[in-house]
């Protein structure tokens, strides 16, 4: 179980087509602070990819929010149900006032329920 809890360069969405591709082939769920978009990937592992635009936050808002989330992910994503999925989680105003465990909470609603209708 050593670095089951990296948070690996091969997790992270890193190009426009990577985001691209989860918004239009993917599903979508909303929640109060967050919008939730996820496509199957037939990789063993998921992947992240964060968006928290600028015209809600400064960047140490922002940067604290990406932090939050990716810290999130790196403890949870055991708990994500396989197969892997490309991840893209979406900042709505109001989530940088949320507890570690409020994001946790509400993102593993969406996340942990095992929804495998687009496999």
């Amino acid at each position: 179980m050593k670095g089951a809890y990296r948070f690996r360069p091969r997790e992270r969405l890193l190009t426009s087509r990577q985001y691209h591709h989860v918004k239009k082939q993917g599903r979508h769920v909303r929640t109060a602070h967050f919008g939730v978009n996820y496509v199957y990937n037939r990789l063993p592992f998921h992947r992240l990819g964060l968006v928290v635009q600028k015209r809600f936050w400064n960047a140490v808002q922002r940067n604290r929010m990406k932090r939050r989330l990716r810290e999130w992910f790196r403890l949870h994503k055991e708990h994500i149900s396989l197969p892997g999925k490309d991840i893209v989680i979406v900042a709505r105003p109001g989530a940088e006032r949320l507890s570690g465990q409020d994001i946790s909470g509400e993102l593993g609603k969406v996340l942990y329920r095992g929804d495998d209708s687009q496999r």
